[in-house]
């Protein structure tokens, strides 16, 4: 395997394990329980990168194959 990619995997990893520690959070927004907090658009609007990251990420890997 090649180390960038070796790398990207690995940080790919970190990035969801650390979302743990929103998983409350996460488990409210996909409840529907939408308060309109601060705090609340701050993590829909991380969610929304990281699901735009893994998108480019599964491009580039099926486009590499």
């Amino acid at each position: 395997m090649e180390p960038n990619r070796a790398q990207e995997i690995s940080e790919r990893d970190q990035l969801w394990a650390s979302l743990r520690a929103l998983r409350p959070e996460i488990g409210e927004l996909a409840a529907g329980k939408l308060n309109g907090s601060e705090r609340q658009l701050h993590v829909i609007v991380l969610l929304a990168r990281i699901v735009s990251a893994e998108m480019d990420y599964r491009a580039r890997d099926s486009a590499a194959e």
